[in-house]
């Protein structure tokens, strides 16, 4: 087990992730909903990632918020593979899902490179520097 130890502030950009994921995930699954009761229109199996995706912010949300050690690869992960979700939802979506897929896309590519810097990588409890070969 390794020691603990002492956890560094979190910085202001990752407060700031943590509530674009939650307000993200909320208003996906708000999204999906709507679909499925009827009351917007879009292809099932889309509607379907929308809401899994809806679950994730959620989750990435509340992980980045306590600063998850988890939760720092899963973001980067999770937002690159947005980008083609929002594609998706720019091609297929109607206008809600144009909207949402700008906004996924730019996501996708603004928070994993936030993610790499010094700051939020100490924050998460990764090496800022990288191991020599």
């Amino acid at each position: 087990m390794q020691p603990s130890r002492p956890k560094s502030k979190r910085p202001v950009g990752v407060t700031i992730i943590a509530v674009v994921a939650t307000a993200g995930g909320l208003l996906s699954l708000y999204g999906g909903a709507s679909v499925l009761a009827g009351n917007a229109t879009g292809p099932f199996a889309l509607t379907i990632i929308v809401v899994v995706f809806g679950i994730l912010g959620l989750a990435i949300g509340a992980g980045f918020y306590t600063g998850a050690r988890w939760d720092w690869m899963a973001g980067i992960v999770i937002y690159i593979v947005s980008i083609g979700l929002g594609i998706a939802e720019i091609l297929y979506g109607g206008s809600v899902g144009f909207v949402g897929g700008i906004i996924r896309i730019l996501a996708g590519i603004i928070i994993p490179v936030y993610l790499t810097r010094q700051k939020p990588r100490s924050f998460f409890g990764k090496s800022t520097t990288l191991p020599s070969t």
